[in-house]
């Protein structure tokens, strides 16, 4: 005991001691075990079999895989193509038919049907797929015709779209040519109808 205020001694704390273990207990808590066993031998280095399957795909299943894209492209490839072709056809269909409402908006101003200059129509489809020619133009009527360009030119049914207005008369025609006309059933596939 203290007389005047001090403060009591203190006593040491005891010393931690470890519970005693085994030693084979303690070898498994080991991370690095002195005697060779199976699982810390280093791996034998791979074998050209071994490593050839790590690495990628045979040649026998590169050969599998690339017939069946080649099979499958061959059989999706032409209706791709054609479905292209006739979203590009839209691109003539546009041109002409912009063409008509310029005509019909000049000759409700003028005497007479007006030619390219005169409508300020350019002579090539909005998308470039069709040149745009205007053939005749009278007071009456006119002729007007998309003719295909770059990859468009094979679609081969219709390459040539020709839109004929004479007095009431509005004549849709198609054909591979210039020339050539295609049957009704043909003629209302190029123009979408």
């Amino acid at each position: 005991m203290c007389s005047g205020g001090c403060a009591p001694a203190r006593r040491p704390a005891p010393a931690r001691r470890w519970p005693a273990t085994p030693r084979a207990e303690f070898r498994s808590l080991n991370p690095l075990p002195t005697e060779p066993t199976m699982t810390t031998s280093r791996p034998h280095p791979p074998t050209p079999h071994r490593r050839a399957r790590a690495m990628g795909f045979s040649l026998p299943e590169l050969v599998f895989s690339l017939t069946i894209v080649g099979i499958l492209s061959s059989v999706a490839y032409p209706a791709f193509s054609s479905t292209l072709a006739s979203a590009r056809r839209s691109d003539a269909l546009v041109a002409l038919m912009s063409l008509q409402a310029q005509q019909e908006r000049y000759r409700a101003n003028h005497e007479a049907y007006g030619d390219l200059a005169q409508l300020c129509v350019a002579s090539v489809s909005p998308s470039g797929h069709y040149e745009i020619t205007l053939e005749s133009a009278s007071p009456t009527g006119y002729s007007a015709r998309a003719a295909a360009t770059g990859a468009q030119r094979n679609d081969s049914a219709c390459r040539h779209l020709r839109l004929t207005v004479d007095g009431l008369n509005l004549i849709y025609a198609s054909g591979e040519t210039e020339a050539t006309a295609n049957a009704a059933a043909l003629n209302r596939r190029c123009w979408g109808q």
